[in-house]
């Protein structure tokens, strides 16, 4: 299941994949902005704000009603970090047209009401409703505080900022506690209708009978005003292997490698890498697995991931404070494994049979069928399933040593739990 492209004129464009596996029509729109620590919580805070109201449906509960009245239809928004891009995520999904009685005003019904939610926010005064302003406001800051709470995707966070300090990628998704509380109100609405009138905007569709909806699309307003150029992500080279600790209260200590590849989606070694990165450590026969933790047992969890966008590989475990170098020592291990070109013919069928397995999956679901293309989205080149498949399946040994050579280790990041038992 693949799409259609169009433009819709000024930095719009719209994303059609036509199918009838599906019993509903299912719509996301991204807005892309680069990833900055001064914009950062501006737009992690506009997906809140725009699920509390409208100007046609001015609270939640009036929301849910409209949802409700076309058959249960669903809405969502959030902010999403893709390389050093934030994407403002806008969800729909309402049932199919044709199962309806009602069918043609269902769906025409629906578009308007997406549209009023997404571009017509309930505004009063120069800016957003102040009530719901605080405490949505209140409520970002909360939830980057409580990422505390789960220590495996704080040590993640940390250790980008560590690594990428002066880059945009060690910015987190939804901003810092300084950020948060220094926004405003009047500003907030400006820099949202700055969001939507100038960055790049992508539509994309999945269901049947779409050419009617697409034309529904192109005659519903815009509030556009050209298009701003995004930057390109920072690419650099490892500078000297970095440690950085970090001391917590908790029960166990978090172990992230940070690598830099300078291998990036657009390049040839790009899906070698990838399949390197499933060898390491992205599924249970990794090296990683069966060498840190079921032979050496030096870790609860640890797995790898790699991001395309940016051209970095990241490894994370769960260990003992006591045996961080120790673990340190048997990652390193096993990328010099990779590096040396000790790949069996059995780790490399069995990675690549688990990706396409995977990619393949995602055809099952029509919100993955959509979230599949954001990296081809970010990186201006969407790919598809066949192209994805077929170049994983050609990946050879000598591919994947030649992209694991490229791996330097930039920063060993410990997130060490300070109540640990000796």
């Amino acid at each position: 299941m693949d799409f259609t492209h169009c433009s819709l004129g000024a930095g719009v464009r719209l994303h059609l994949c036509e199918t009838d596996k599906f019993n509903t029509i299912t719509c996301k729109m991204f807005v892309q902005q680069n990833l900055a620590p001064d914009t950062a919580a501006a737009t992690a805070l506009i997906p809140a704000l725009l699920k509390r109201g409208s100007m046609k449906f001015p609270s939640t509960r009036q929301i849910a009603r409209e949802l409700e009245y076309l058959h249960a239809a669903s809405f969502s928004a959030d902010a999403l970090k893709i390389g050093e891009r934030q994407l403002l995520e806008i969800y729909f999904d309402m049932i199919d047209p044709s199962l309806l009685p009602d069918g043609e005003e269902n769906w025409k019904r629906g578009l308007a009401t997406l549209w009023d939610i997404a571009f017509h926010p309930f505004i009063e005064g120069s800016g957003f409703r102040q009530e719901y302003f605080d405490q949505e406001k209140l409520n970002l800051r909360r939830e980057v505080e409580g990422l505390i709470n789960d220590k495996r995707s704080y040590a993640l966070v940390r250790a980008a900022a560590v690594m990428c300090g002066d880059e945009p990628y060690g910015v987190y998704r939804y901003g810092s506690v300084p950020a948060i509380d220094a926004l405003e109100n009047a500003a907030e609405y400006r820099y949202y209708q700055e969001l939507m009138a100038t960055r790049p905007l992508d539509i994309f569709i999945v269901g049947k009978n779409l050419d009617l909806v697409a034309n529904e699309i192109a005659r519903l307003e815009l509030p556009r005003q050209g298009v701003e150029t995004l930057a390109p992500p920072v690419v650099r080279q490892a500078a000297e292997e970095r440690w950085h600790v970090e001391e917590v209260p908790a029960q166990q200590t978090v172990l992230v490698l940070g690598y830099r590849t300078g291998v990036r989606y657009l390049d040839p070694g790009y899906y070698g890498l990838v399949v390197a990165n499933g060898i390491l450590g992205g599924f249970p026969h990794s090296k990683l697995f069966m060498n840190v933790r079921e032979r050496s047992s030096l870790a609860y969890y640890v797995s790898s991931f790699v991001d395309g966008t940016k051209g970095v590989l990241m490894v994370n475990a769960g260990v003992s404070a006591a045996k961080v170098e120790e673990a340190v020592r048997i990652i390193k291990e096993q990328v010099d494994a990779l590096q040396q070109g000790q790949i069996t013919p059995e780790e490399l069928e069995q990675t690549k049979v688990g990706l396409c397995s995977s990619i393949a999956s995602m055809a099952d679901d029509p919100g993955s069928v959509i979230d599949r293309n954001l990296a081809g989205l970010v990186n201006g080149e969407m790919r598809s399933f066949d192209d994805v498949l077929g170049a994983i399946k050609s990946v050879t040994a000598a591919d994947v040593q030649a992209a694991a050579k490229t791996l330097q280790l930039d920063t060993v990041y410990v997130l060490k739990g300070s109540l640990e038992k000796e």
